[in-house]
């Protein structure tokens, strides 16, 4: 007798575990906010997208994923189309600080931000190098048209770029908050020190600086300054490299005071013959 072919049924049951994703599903796309929060930590991207699908998902829930590091980026990118949510403030901040948020949304959301909420993003780990650089670009247009005070305080707290641009003119106080600004690096300071029109007063605070006074390619640099004052040139000279005091004694650049003083001092130490 020939077997009769077996035949999948119609509506075969989902297994217990598919049973179960599916109505977490159900549950995360219809739930009150009360009963969000298990939802907010989950990691299936399918309990996350019917979430932000759900008609009670607001600002606080988005803030709180958006708080999350590991958060894919296709949830982020979902979010960013809920122009709802994205019309509140902190909402277009948390997408632009996070570093999974695709460049083009993090971009669009920077021309909306206060200075300095740019200038969090500017020092936010993680944020992409683009996203950092245009914002600086944003800040450095919009620094003309600042007062004293915004410039003292961007000096103080800006990236190393943002703080090194601030370096011109006389202002002491800018100054200063620039050359105490944490985030300064050397790199960022030697193209001010070498730009043709540095300020003589970046000069001499730069050379009285307890920390950047002290480094030895600022020092050489600063050697090369026709406005650096003469004591605190023959200052740096005793810390020279022998190599570096021959090279400062044949440079145009330094001042002939100290082009004789270090000339001397070689022939001086020359073994006599």
């Amino acid at each position: 007798m020939a077997t009769p072919e077996t035949e999948t049924p119609p509506n075969e049951p989902k297994s217990p575990g598919e049973s179960k994703g599916v109505e977490a599903v159900r549950i995360a796309s219809e739930c009150a906010v009360a009963e969000m929060t298990p939802f907010l930590y989950a990691t299936d991207p399918d309990l996350l997208q019917a979430l932000l699908a759900n008609p009670h998902f607001g600002e606080r829930e988005a803030l709180l994923l958006l708080n999350r590091r590991d958060l894919p980026s296709s949830v982020i990118q979902e979010l960013a189309s809920l122009h709802t949510l994205v019309s509140s403030y902190a909402v277009k901040r948390a997408l632009t600080k996070h570093p999974k948020t695709p460049l083009p949304t993090a971009l669009k959301q920077l021309k909306f931000l206060y200075l300095f909420d740019l200038v969090s993003v500017c020092l936010q780990p993680g944020v992409l190098p683009e996203v950092k650089r245009a914002s600086e670009a944003l800040i450095l247009s919009q620094v003309p048209k600042l007062a004293l005070g915004q410039r003292i305080t961007l000096a103080k707290r800006g990236s190393a770029r943002l703080a090194a641009s601030l370096l011109k003119g006389e202002n002491t106080q800018i100054i200063q908050a620039v050359l105490d600004n944490p985030y300064l690096t050397e790199v960022a300071l030697l193209p001010v020190l070498n730009c043709p029109d540095c300020a003589p007063k970046i000069v001499e605070e730069i050379a009285a600086h307890p920390r950047w006074g002290l480094r030895y390619d600022i020092r050489l640099t600063l050697l090369r300054h026709s406005s650096l004052p003469v004591a605190r040139a023959l200052a740096i000279l005793p810390g020279l490299k022998p190599q570096d005091a021959k090279a400062m004694s044949q440079d145009s650049r330094v001042i002939p005071q100290v082009r004789n003083y270090l000339s001397n001092q070689l022939k001086s130490s020359e073994p006599e013959t």
